[in-house]
């Protein structure tokens, strides 16, 4: 241990971002040097390009806790399509300062391996679950339960500079007020107000690439729908087009990301029969050719539709290209899976410790794919509080 401690910066970096981030987050218990030289933000970007790409998890939101997930898609032993699913851990978020047990969450929003977490006790949070840092947004008046957050990067800056957008939503005035936190002062600003596009309460935003996506609706007649991103480098939204040409001919029922890189679009459509009886969704996924400009998509998987299926409002849904499948999670914890021709549910299973058992639909809903980081969060305006990591991932 002596000799690693001698080691010259710049090695024990080029060694240390060879490791996977769970492993080195875990060595800053062990030296004071190595968790100063651990927090910098040039070794997460060394880190960041130079580790071995992690295994992406799943994690969702039960009982308003945030856990891991493990999916289980292999048959048993008579070859039957026979998924499994249940709870690995849970992992904790804490008040600083505070002997209460853990919060209960509303909502969260992934992106980078950092989580958002808006409280039902009404406060916002950043917390990276694999260092253990955790910042704790103030709101420049108070927070709604009809906000809509996101957490996102610049992406031109020398190392990332995140940044956390409210969308303040008025649904009588149709009148979206949208301001942006700065970790670098402790403080929102005002940016603008759009009022030529609404996002229905069940509307889930999805990162990628550090910009944030959302299916939305234009305001005037016809009511048409459409993708809207946000980009945090110009603070702006954007609308951008969608696989089939307008006016577009499918609900947009959910976004989706795989590897942080690749945005994918779940769409339905209700049909009927020539008989007049039997309902079909038609069911389709498309993968965006490349983020930022979303300029085309192609048709993803050999799902072509499920019949007689409702998707509910604000489910998230996970993609597994090469197995061809599909998992969206809908109420009291069910995860469906819709595998070629095939479609089956397992409920998810496993002790959530506590928690609040009642939830909103759409926050029961949360399945996202999540991978491990060393990502840092901008700490400015005070103290830094140093929390160690409470989850063992």
């Amino acid at each position: 241990m002596e000799y690693w401690r001698s080691l010259p910066v710049d090695v024990a970096e080029e060694i240390l971002a060879r490791f996977p981030a769970k492993t080195v987050a875990r060595l800053r218990s062990t030296s004071k040097q190595w968790n100063a030289l651990l927090k910098y933000w040039s070794f997460a970007k060394i880190h960041s390009a130079k580790a071995p790409k992690e295994e992406s998890l799943v994690i969702s939101l039960i009982h308003s806790r945030v856990c891991l997930v493990r999916i289980d898609l292999r048959g048993d032993h008579d070859n039957k399509f026979s998924p499994s699913a249940k709870v690995a851990s849970q992992l904790y978020l804490k008040v600083p300062f505070s002997n209460s047990s853990q919060v209960n969450i509303r909502e969260v929003f992934h992106c980078d391996g950092l989580l958002l977490c808006t409280t039902k006790d009404s406060r916002l949070a950043v917390w990276n679950p694999c260092s253990g840092e955790t910042k704790w947004a103030k709101p420049r008046v108070s927070y709604k339960e009809s906000d809509y957050y996101a957490l996102g990067y610049e992406q031109n800056s020398l190392c990332k500079q995140y940044k956390i957008l409210r969308v303040d939503r008025q649904d009588i005035q149709i009148k979206n007020e949208y301001e942006i936190y700065d970790f670098t002062s402790n403080s929102w600003r005002v940016v603008g107000v759009a009022t030529d596009w609404f996002l229905g309460e069940y509307r889930r935003g999805i990162s990628v690439k550090g910009i944030t996506y959302w299916g939305s609706t234009q305001v005037e007649t016809p009511h048409v729908e459409f993708l809207l991103s946000f980009d945090f480098s110009t603070e702006r939204f954007q609308s951008l087009s969608l696989p089939l040409s307008h006016p577009f001919p499918y609900s947009i029922a959910a976004l989706s990301v795989v590897g942080e890189k690749h945005l994918f679009l779940l769409c339905t459509a209700c049909k009927f029969w020539i008989t007049g009886t039997l309902e079909v969704n038609d069911f389709q996924v498309w993968v965006a050719n490349n983020t930022g400009s979303v300029g085309s998509w192609r048709k993803s998987l050999g799902v072509g539709f499920y019949r007689g299926k409702k998707y509910p409002n604000g489910m998230s849904f996970l993609v597994d290209e090469q197995n061809e499948v599909v998992m969206y999670l809908g109420d009291n914890n069910i995860l469906h899976i819709v595998c070629k021709d095939k479609y089956t549910y397992t409920q998810i299973e496993g002790d959530t410790l506590g928690g609040d058992s009642t939830c909103t639909s759409s926050s029961c809903s949360v399945l996202l794919n999540y991978v491990p980081s060393l990502a840092q969060i901008q700490q400015g305006g005070g103290r830094k509080r140093k929390t160690p990591s409470t989850c063992d991932l």
